[in-house]
């Protein structure tokens, strides 16, 4: 009797995940992946499309694991110590996935990426929406938000990029100092 082999899309998700990590995203195929699934190329693309695809539904696991992490970390929290909360966990997450983080925090790649594109989006919306940060927000307003994204996408690319030479300590201080400079330009308070 031949054994049946059960392949789910959370299977496939996962071990592209586990693939990205251990080999980086660019060592990602669809041949690699079913090499490593024990299936042939061709049952992958019953769960995936393309490998553009397959990428867009591992960022949107990273993103729904961002957000549930967040949830719990912002549970009674508002105001500047909720933005505080949302850089370092954000952070944390993209420091865990080093090979993922980059595609979601590049525009151009990110573009490429619908799904994880607009789960992005929609996690920003949530957050900057319960802080009544997008009510009314004009364009000074609307600039400020664009600085914290900015800070936080920048700080983090440069960190994983290698371009922040310090002991450890000094990298979170740095961050911490950063994160607080451009919190500072959103009118929070709590």
């Amino acid at each position: 009797m031949v054994k049946r082999r059960t392949l789910t899309q959370k299977k496939v998700i996962e071990h592209a995940n586990r693939l990205i990590a251990a080999r980086g995203l660019d060592h990602l195929t669809i041949r690699e992946l079913a090499t490593d699934l024990g299936v042939r190329p061709q049952s992958i693309y019953n769960y995936a499309r393309s490998l553009n695809d397959l990428l867009d539904q591992v960022g949107v696991r990273f993103v729904h694991e961002l957000a549930q992490q967040l949830l719990h970390e912002l549970a009674g929290v508002s105001g500047d110590t909720a933005l505080m909360v949302f850089a370092q966990v954000f952070r944390r997450a993209c420091q865990r996935q080093v090979h993922l983080a980059p595609i979601l925090l590049t525009p151009n790649q990110l573009a490429e990426l619908p799904q994880t594109h607009a789960a992005l989006v929609a996690l920003y919306r949530e957050m900057f929406t319960s802080l009544h940060l997008l009510e009314h927000a004009g364009t000074t307003q609307m600039a400020a938000i664009t600085l914290y994204r900015s800070a936080l996408f920048g700080f983090i690319m440069q960190e994983l990029g290698g371009f922040l030479r310090l002991p450890p300590e000094q990298v979170d201080e740095r961050f911490t100092q950063t994160m607080a400079l451009a919190i500072r330009q959103l009118p929070v308070r709590g």
